[in-house]
């Protein structure tokens, strides 16, 4: 897709009109206006190949840094090229994320039962329910599969922490807990880290945890001191097929929408109801062309009669496979697609701009985490 043009251009089209905006190599921001909604529709395209090689990347953003916590999409994309918001809140009464969520490598939040998108360190992108292994390879070869990631661990149960468990627990009380610190390999999302067993302590454990150092915790019916002792260099891994390169970022939400370039509402597959489904509601929604080098961030706005009125998700998902074409530059639909988290926390901002319009009568709603469009300086270490 050859950008060669810097200033806002007015394109016409039928029937509706689309302002188009270049932010960087391969990324394009357009503001769209259906009649027949009445829709305004906000979209970053992005090329992929291009981008990647002008060094722009994805990243995700969580609220309020490794603690957790909530925060408007405009401060959590502060600095960035652009951003939507991500995903659910696990509950109302939380403020943490409801599904996978990975940062420059890092696990911050297991996968559940509901597609999540991610982006290799290639920058492939992948919609997918992801599921997860997730252990250890000791030194003498045994390989001690972890039941948990960041939570307490059952009587009979090993689970893994990281640097991000502080955003849910300041401590954790386990029969046995083994503090590794990393000597090679940063990722552990379908790869491994070699780590070093630095210390072995009994009872309750501070999670604050720095970057390089995981912490083994297991129930006390669970036995590992005959594997792992002080001094042994073990291997921590963790795979999430489908995927099999190394992911580096990731957002959950739900359901998909598009499959293999046809409409799949799955709903009920991913636990939703079908209301949600049906009724017109403001969107947030991402996703990609058939041969992967397209990408499409998408917000809808709603629930604002005379201005727009938002979408059913099978009004979206038309909207994704069969009009993105007639305003992309690359003249591509998307072939695959997810559903975010939408409503009033439905945003994207553009150059530290919230673009699209809330719904909400108080403005922009806190969320938990954001998708991020980067350039090579300015954001792109935002965690």
């Amino acid at each position: 897709m050859a950008l060669l043009f810097c200033l806002v251009l007015l394109v016409a089209c039928v029937p509706g009109d689309s302002n188009v905006e270049q932010l960087a190599p391969g990324v394009v921001y357009h503001k769209i206006h259906l009649l027949e909604g009445p829709w305004w529709i906000h979209v970053i395209e992005v090329d992929l190949p291009e981008a990647w090689a002008a060094g722009v990347r994805l990243r995700t953003a969580m609220g309020h840094s490794e603690r957790g916590g909530v925060q408007k999409t405009s401060s959590l994309a502060a600095g960035a090229l652009a951003g939507i918001n991500g995903d659910y809140l696990y509950t109302s009464k939380t403020s943490h994320t409801a599904g996978l969520q990975i940062h420059a490598g890092r696990l911050i939040r297991t996968p559940q039962r509901q597609s999540a998108f991610a982006i290799s360190d290639a920058g492939e992108p992948l919609i997918a329910v992801y599921q997860m292994e997730l252990g250890v390879l000791t030194a003498a070869g045994d390989d001690l599969r972890a039941h948990g990631f960041n939570r307490e661990p059952g009587s009979e149960e090993l689970v893994v922490y990281n640097h991000y468990a502080q955003a849910w627990h300041d401590s954790v009380r386990a029969a046995r807990g083994f503090l590794l610190q990393g000597l090679y390999g940063e990722s552990t999302i379908n790869d491994t880290v070699i780590t070093r067993v630095q210390q072995v302590r009994r009872r309750a454990w501070p999670l604050f945890l720095e970057p390089d150092q995981w912490l083994l915790a297991t129930g006390a019916e669970y036995d590992a001191s005959s594997s792992i002792a002080p001094g042994d260099t073990v291997r921590l891994y963790c795979r999430l097929p489908p995927a099999h390169d190394k992911l580096v970022e990731a957002v959950g939400g739900g359901p998909r929408i598009l499959r293999d370039g046809a409409i799949s509402i799955e709903v009920e597959k991913e636990r939703l109801s079908r209301a949600f489904a049906d009724e017109r509601h403001p969107r947030t929604a991402i996703g990609y062309s058939q041969n992967g080098q397209v990408l499409f961030l998408i917000a809808v706005d709603g629930r604002q009669p005379g201005h727009s009125v938002g979408m059913s998700l099978q009004e979206l998902a038309e909207f994704m496979r069969m009009r993105l074409a007639d305003f992309s530059f690359a003249k591509e639909n998307a072939y695959q697609g997810l559903n975010l988290d939408g409503g009033g926390s439905t945003t994207m901002v553009v150059g530290d701009q919230v673009v699209n319009s809330p719904s909400d009568p108080t403005g922009e709603r806190p969320v938990a985490n954001a998708l991020l469009v980067v350039a090579p300086e300015g954001g792109e270490d935002k965690p």
